[in-house]
């Protein structure tokens, strides 16, 4: 009740970048075929996590005003899975035979009280989306609490808790994985809790063997999946702009900063906004981070027979970042990834303060209670900052000067509040300074400033965007603006600035250096095409459309913007023979399907009759 109390001061906060993108379209949502659509075509995650989309369906009603109620729902869950934890805590330390009930009790509250108010944990909840990070969860602890639960009967029955453990344990990662891939670490933790916590529970041999082989051969597997065999390391991402192995070295210095904030909080060190972390460079930090991982594990491990709650927190935490901190190609830090890591090192800490020695047990729980008092002050403070979103995001710029993904938030957010741009553009001026390379952010000012502000300081934003544009961060924002940019430019609203004035933003930033990766290349192509054919240069325009197509010829957009210049010059053939050129394209998904060309084709046909220009029924070869 009192975690509860806390959450509910943050649910009246914002929807940020990804619970905009992943759930606006449940303000569309009005037959079932669109709930259908929604639930099924999901692109969070490879499996697409329809369990956790279906989840929403019931706020779809009253989107975005909804949202409030979708993080209730978040905060229950967070509960439940508090609630879960202390079941899980209570049991394992009956099974170890750690003191009288009563110790067991009393420690298994207090572990899951340190979890519930970890204020590291307060964007899993308060980020709408990341419900389904904490649904998952819900369902992987469901399922791991009759896992330990089946270890009481495993000495007398056997097969009766082998069946009841693995049934369980396997409905609860299949459903946790169809809401979140992490998921697939539940089986892990389990083995963690077998071979650190349990390993000398009296039982038969072949059924000790049959569940730690079978939890082993999933470790396995998944470390096969994240291996040098299975991906490469080395490869740069088009996408992100990194290698795995770039990557890794960077999430070992990261962890160690979970770790801290996580010990010692502070009310506005957690935010959603994390896009100024930028890959560690060289070779000493992480060689260092690595080392105090493993000097802390080793000392874990050759104390583990005296006590093994070190070594369980340590595994517990590396097993929780398994998937989403080493070699996958996810952003370098989000705080949801310590959702259940960080529960190990909360019931190692409790435990360990009630196994002191008896005249040091009643000093330790005094100590760990006034620290979780602590922190729960934390956790209060954290959600009422998040409660409040003007109050929120101007203490995020100022601990987060160089985030690109808080200056637009904060702008977007007066805008909202107030109905004007005057001061968005006021407060993104003021912050521009702190992030001299923020594209989005100058670009967005721009935009505010078109039509508001004199020509000669439209000119002036401008020169410094094209300056800018030679060595800026490349970011999706940036390449969104580009699209707004358009519309402010083809009707006149954003003057002294021409099409050709704007045809040379995308020329610089096609030889940013931060521009390597396939997506970018791409996008600034088209935008080059788009605003040479606004200029009217349509021979630059094919130019940069064809090299377009060769990066990503199953890019519908492109296609139709190349099929819209070549209308322009009234040349239907050529336009048909490009369509008819996409149906050779092996890799072609539902956005450029052979009905979607076959409407193209049609409606470029009904164009040519229109002007009597004459086309053949189906282009030659030529």
């Amino acid at each position: 009740m009192a975690v509860g109390f806390a959450y509910e001061q943050g649910v009246t906060g914002d929807l940020f970048y990804d619970d905009r993108g992943f759930l606006g379209p449940l303000a569309e949502i009005e037959t079932f075929d669109q709930a259908w659509t929604f639930v099924t075509t999901g692109d969070g995650g490879p499996l697409g996590r329809p369990l956790a989309l279906l989840s929403f369906l019931p706020h779809a009603s009253d989107w975005s005003d909804s949202s409030i109620d979708a993080r209730r729902v978040n905060v229950l869950i967070h509960l439940t899975n508090g609630l879960l934890l202390f079941v899980i805590g209570y049991m394992i330390l009956k099974l170890r035979g750690q003191g009288t009930d009563r110790t067991a009790y009393w420690t298994a509250l207090m572990a899951a009280l340190l979890w519930l108010s970890m204020p590291l944990l307060v964007s899993t909840t308060l980020t709408t989306v990341q419900r389904w990070t904490s649904l998952a969860m819900l369902f992987g602890l469901s399922g791991l609490a009759v896992f330990v639960y089946g270890y009481f009967l495993q000495q007398c029955h056997p097969k009766r808790a082998l069946t009841i453990q693995a049934s369980a344990l396997g409905i609860g990662t299949l459903l946790a994985l169809f809401t979140k891939e992490s998921g697939a670490l539940i089986p892990v933790y389990a083995l963690v809790i077998d071979a650190v916590l349990l390993k000398t529970l009296p039982a038969p041999k072949p059924a000790i063997w049959l569940r730690r082989g079978a939890l082993g051969v999933g470790l396995l597997a998944l470390l096969w999946y994240l291996s040098p065999l299975h991906l490469d390391w080395f490869a740069y991402s088009d996408y992100r702009g990194w290698s795995s192995w770039d990557r890794v070295q960077t999430e070992v210095v990261i962890l160690w900063d979970y770790l801290y904030r996580a010990i010692f909080p502070q009310p506005t060190a957690f935010s959603p906004f994390h896009d100024d972390v930028e890959l560690v460079q060289g070779w000493l930090l992480p060689s260092l981070a690595l080392a105090g991982f493993v000097v802390l594990t080793a000392l874990a491990y050759a104390i583990r027979k005296r006590t093994p709650w070190p070594l369980f927190a340590l595994l517990w935490f590396f097993t929780g970042h398994l998937i989403e901190s080493t070699v996958v190609q996810l952003e370098l830090v989000f705080d949801h990834r310590n959702y259940l890591a960080i529960y190990g090192c909360c019931l190692a800490l409790a435990a360990l303060v009630w196994q002191l020695p008896k005249r040091y047990v009643r000093l330790g729980q005094v100590l760990l209670s006034i620290y979780a008092l602590m922190l729960y002050g934390i956790l209060y403070a954290t959600t009422s900052l998040w409660g409040n979103t003007l109050e929120a995001v101007e203490n995020w710029t100022k601990r987060h000067p160089s985030s690109a993904r808080a200056i637009l938030h904060l702008s977007t957010a007066y805008y909202e509040a107030l109905g004007t741009t005057s001061y968005s553009l006021y407060s993104l001026d003021r912050l521009m300074d702190g992030c001299p390379g923020c594209l989005d952010v100058q670009m967005q000012a721009l935009l505010y400033a078109c039509g508001e502000t004199d020509e000669p300081d439209i000119r002036r934003r401008y020169q410094k965007i094209l300056e800018t544009a030679k060595d800026g961060r490349y970011s999706h924002a940036f390449m969104d603006s580009l699209y707004a940019f358009q519309i402010v430019i083809a009707d006149n609203r954003c003057r002294p600035l021409t099409a050709a004035d704007a045809y040379q933003l995308p020329l610089i930033f096609s030889k940013n250096p931060n521009c390597r990766t396939l997506p970018c290349k791409a996008k600034i192509l088209f935008q080059s095409a788009f605003f040479a054919k606004e200029a009217g240069d349509f021979a630059a325009a094919h130019e940069h459309l064809q090299k377009a197509e060769a990066l990503t010829p199953s890019t519908m957009p492109i296609l139709q913007l190349q099929v819209n210049v070549l209308l322009d010059e009234k040349r239907y053939e050529d336009a048909l023979v490009l369509i008819e050129r996409r149906r050779l394209v092996p890799w072609r998904d539902d956005s450029m399907s052979d009905a979607l060309l076959d409407e193209m084709a049609a409606a470029v046909r009904e164009e040519a009759a229109q002007v009597q220009a004459p086309v053949s029924a189906l282009p030659d070869d030529s």
